[in-house]
């Protein structure tokens, strides 16, 4: 005689697979959510990375005491002027002397330096930023190169000028014709770049401009230098912290030296 199965068999046996399908579930819950978890701090981790490194990298071409640092809710804004060139010089007006002339020794000059910021002896911020000082534009007329003196390049500016100070090793700067800002706003939790902006005397926060997105889902970033003097390097200090989903802060901590060039 043919026996099927009884009620509370059929019971148990659906009681069974209904707690095997919840663990399995739940297991599978898991994997997937570590894998997400895992996913979304790599993308952060890459993100950041980029965004630190880039920082970092354009931050050590910046030109000596050419780095401020400013907060105006909610934005907090490290700027720098980046530096293209530099050489010596036998020759520039040197307050109290005034004039034209400028007698420079470069290996490579390029044509293309004219018209950019020139600077000597830049000793805080506002002698790049305040132009007319130690740092003016290049304008005039190169004269051609001595056969006798090969790398020396006489300058004519266009206006005769007094530079407040000598360089101590009579070293000049060839500037960018921008400075760089890197931003970040505390309510879109954003880092941005900016340039092709105007110099301008107090640090615009931010510059005028949209600025290129450099990372975001950002936490917390910090800017902060020591004050630089004739015995030390600017030395700037930067911290990113980023949040995920999770609740895994990513942090990246760097100490940036910017060597003070007389």
């Amino acid at each position: 005689m043919a026996r099927g199965f009884t009620l509370i068999e059929l019971v148990v046996v659906m009681v069974l697979l209904a707690l095997l399908a919840l663990g399995t579930s739940r297991y599978l819950g898991t994997g997937a959510r570590m894998f997400s978890d895992a996913a979304e701090r790599e993308q952060i981790l890459s993100a950041g990375r980029f965004a630190a490194e880039r920082l970092v990298r354009e931050l050590r071409q910046a030109a000596p005491n050419s780095v401020r640092i400013a907060t105006a809710a909610p934005w907090h804004c490290l700027e720098f002027t980046p530096l293209l060139s530099s050489g010596l010089y036998q020759q520039a007006p040197i307050a109290p002397d005034s004039g034209s002339q400028l007698l420079l020794l470069h290996a490579n000059w390029q044509a293309n330096f004219v018209g950019l910021p020139f600077s000597i002896y830049p000793r805080q911020p506002a002698d790049i930023y305040q132009q007319g000082g130690a740092t003016i534009l290049l304008s005039g007329s190169l004269a051609p190169d001595s056969d006798a003196n090969p790398g020396t390049h006489q300058f004519n500016l266009s206006n005769n000028h007094s530079f407040p100070a000598g360089s101590p090793e009579q070293r000049f700067f060839i500037l960018a014709d921008s400075p760089v800002s890197f931003c970040y706003n505390t309510l879109s939790r954003e880092l941005r770049r900016f340039t092709g902006y105007a110099f301008n005397a107090a640090q615009p926060l931010p510059p005028a401009g949209g600025g290129v997105l450099m990372a975001k889902q950002l936490a917390e970033v910090r800017f902060s230098q020591q004050a630089v003097s004739l015995t030390r390097n600017n030395v700037v200090n930067l911290l990113l912290r980023f949040a995920s989903q999770s609740g895994d802060d990513l942090f990246f901590n760097y100490e940036v030296h910017l060597y003070n060039v007389p």
